[in-house]
């Protein structure tokens, strides 16, 4: 009978390791997807802002004035979304990744 109970709880132990190692797995997955879209993202947008500040540049006639309003432009939306949109999207990001995680768990008791 104690063999019987050991061996449930081992056998219990294991289960729960190997389920909080499918919910990492997936989670890190999800990272490593959502990071190689940034990066992608980064790029397209590191390549409009060059031709905004270059068609700015063509409309002040100075290089230097054209890639400075793109950096203003920059700035403003830094500083609106510091002041105003930062704790609404910190709390998204980790209600998002919660319900993530909580999902993933449902899915595991499912199966």
């Amino acid at each position: 009978m104690i063999d019987s109970l050991k061996n449930y709880i081992e056998k219990r132990f294991q289960l729960i390791k190997l389920e909080l190692v499918g919910v990492f797995a997936n989670m890190a997955s999800g990272l490593v997807s959502s990071f190689i879209i940034l990066v992608f993202i980064l790029f397209i947008l590191m390549m409009l802002s060059f031709s905004l500040a270059y068609w700015f540049s063509e409309i002040l006639n100075s290089f230097s004035l054209g890639f400075v309003v793109v950096a203003g432009i920059y700035l403003l939306m830094f500083l609106l979304y510091f002041f105003f949109g930062k704790s609404k999207i910190d709390k998204n990001i980790k209600d998002a990744i919660v319900q993530s995680a909580l999902n993933q768990e449902e899915k595991t008791e499912n199966e």
